[in-house]
């Protein structure tokens, strides 16, 4: 499983890669997320990748660095529907997690997952991180991992 530059050739199956429907509300659309990072190119801090197994896109993955804090953060994840419960969300915090701490640039890698979406707590929990705060802006519980 690698992380790949989302171009041409993957971009449709990117923007069309959907979560299941108990978890629709937890995931903003990958075309938000694309948009997004496209509104931030010019700080090079905000970088979206298609996650991919072999020849499939299997989901995707916006990474937020910030140099100054030494914070590398997983900013939005998905892996499609068709692709859960196979390992890949654990493979890709893991590779998320071994990317920040091969490059030394980084002393907390800061995930976070919506209130409710307990599926997504309890796999950061089980890798290694722990709670650090509550947004309540974004309904969001925060968590840190060590690097």
């Amino acid at each position: 499983m690698e992380f790949i530059e989302i171009n041409e050739d993957n971009f449709w199956k990117v923007i069309n890669m959907e979560v299941s429907e108990d978890q629709a509300g937890f995931v903003a659309p990958n075309v938000k997320s694309l948009a997004e990072s496209y509104l931030y190119r010019n700080d090079d801090d905000v970088i979206p990748y298609a996650i991919q197994d072999q020849d499939e896109v299997v989901g995707f993955i916006l990474i937020d660095i910030d140099a100054e804090k030494r914070e590398f953060m997983i900013w939005r994840m998905m892996i499609d529907k068709r692709y859960q419960k196979r390992g890949y969300g654990k493979q890709t915090i893991q590779k998320a997690i071994d990317m920040a701490g091969k490059s030394g640039e980084y002393d907390i890698l800061v995930a976070d997952y919506v209130k409710g979406n307990e599926v997504m707590g309890k796999l950061l929990k089980s890798i290694g991180f722990y709670s650090h705060s509550f947004d309540e802006e974004n309904n969001e519980y925060v968590l840190h991992y060590k690097l």
